[in-house]
């Protein structure tokens, strides 16, 4: 599927990625993707690799936890690399901005937290080999040594995020020294949500379930709609699937005050 709104990043990842996979994984630009949600981040990410011979597993960092307390470590995070064969493998680090929440009743357990993930990645990124878990709590040594990582976060959904300014939401220099690359999507144009409208395929599967509904008339309700509500819009292109399930759930109807409570974003604050 065609990758829209993001042609000038597109070109730079994909050299990226043809550097990685053609230096047989021993040049590995790891590198920063940000930009608000619903920008395009994981999608563009996905798209590029899969048209290419290469591993692919994404992570939560939100759902992280430091390795020797309860939850999800990085160990248990990798343990899919066990069942992955020996090919370049990316790894994306989604709501990598999550570990640097602050301001809660937990503030100084976060801040543990983030400096402990950020030293367990350093680590990784390091070595040739990583330490995951396996069963029976058992750890065993994978590869590590064609693994490119990207770490991907909105970060308030501030335009043109740079080295320095991470710096300041509490990224380690050590890691900036070794994740030294930045990029940012752009927002989406009223033209690029449209593009990504006219092209939908969850658009195509509800046309095929239901019998007589004439496909312009639901692309223009739904056109109208995204530009009624296009500098309010939180959630980038996610809204477009909402929009189109309200459509036919609710037989032609789009219900304004319902749809702009949906927001899968919030402000936070960070840890310096």
């Amino acid at each position: 599927m065609e990758i829209v709104g993001q042609e000038k990043l597109v070109k730079e990842i994909k050299m990226i990625l043809d550097i990685f996979e053609t230096s047989g994984a021993k040049i590995r630009p790891h590198f920063i993707l940000a930009g608000e949600s619903g920008s395009g981040k994981t999608f563009t990410i996905r798209n590029l690799v899969s048209a290419r011979d290469m591993n692919f597993m994404d992570i939560n960092a939100a759902q992280l936890t430091k390795e020797g307390t309860a939850g999800n470590s990085l160990s248990k995070a990798l343990t899919p690399l066990i069942n992955m064969s020996d090919l370049p493998t990316v790894i994306f680090v989604d709501e990598f901005d999550k570990l640097f929440i602050s301001g809660n009743n937990n503030s100084a357990l976060a801040h543990e937290t983030t400096n402990g993930v950020q030293n367990e990645f350093l680590k990784v990124l390091e070595a040739d080999q990583v330490s995951v878990y396996h069963d029976y709590g058992k750890y065993v040594n994978v590869p590590s040594n064609k693994i490119l990582f990207i770490f991907s976060g909105a970060f308030n959904g501030e335009a043109d995020i740079t080295l320095d300014r991470l710096r300041d939401f509490g990224v380690k220099t050590e890691f900036l020294g070794r994740v030294g690359l930045v990029y940012n999507t752009k927002p989406l144009e009223l033209e690029d949500l449209n593009n990504i409208l006219e092209h939908s395929e969850l658009l195509k599967e509800y046309l095929t379930l239901f019998d007589g509904i004439d496909r312009e008339e639901v692309v223009n309700v739904i056109k109208n709609y995204l530009v009624q509500t296009y500098a309010h819009n939180t959630i980038g292109a996610r809204l477009i699937n909402t929009l189109i399930s309200q459509y036919f759930i609710k037989g032609g109807q789009l219900e304004v005050e319902q749809v702009k409570e949906i927001s899968f974003t919030k402000k936070l604050s960070f840890t310096k």
